[in-house]
């Protein structure tokens, strides 16, 4: 009786422990604000976000493909479920060129993601380093 009654505590105190941790993933620290805008051509913007998860963490920049008649508050609270970033880095001072509708990144510092199958029929060239 006294181990079935111990086994209850332990489920108990999991359920717990389980509820806290998708409570902090579900109110995330992360904190993102709209850092650039830029247009592409008629159907497309480029949005850049500075990302944050507090004083003792670098800045994150993700790069996202959005509709021009997005605003931006309609955009922000759309990310991670409407929007994805193509790429995600730590160079807050990328260089964004955009010529025929193509998207010319030159990147300096850590490239965390990067994919090049972008929607809206965009190209993207992207070129990296280290330093």
């Amino acid at each position: 009786m006294r181990n079935v009654r111990v086994f209850k505590w332990v489920v108990v105190l999991l359920l717990v422990v389980a509820c806290y941790g998708a409570y902090k993933a579900l109110n995330s620290p992360i904190d993102q604000t709209v850092y650039k805008v830029e247009k592409v051509n008629s159907q497309v913007s480029l949005y850049v976000t500075e990302g944050s998860a507090g004083a003792t963490t670098a800045f994150v920049y993700q790069f996202y493909l959005v509709p021009p008649k997005v605003t931006e508050a309609t955009f922000l609270k759309g990310i991670g479920d409407k929007y994805q970033p193509f790429l995600s880095t730590s160079d807050g001072n990328a260089k964004i060129a955009i010529r025929d509708s193509a998207i010319h990144l030159n990147v300096k510092g850590d490239v965390y993601r990067f994919t090049n199958g972008a929607s809206y029929s965009i190209t993207i060239y992207l070129n990296a380093s280290p330093f």
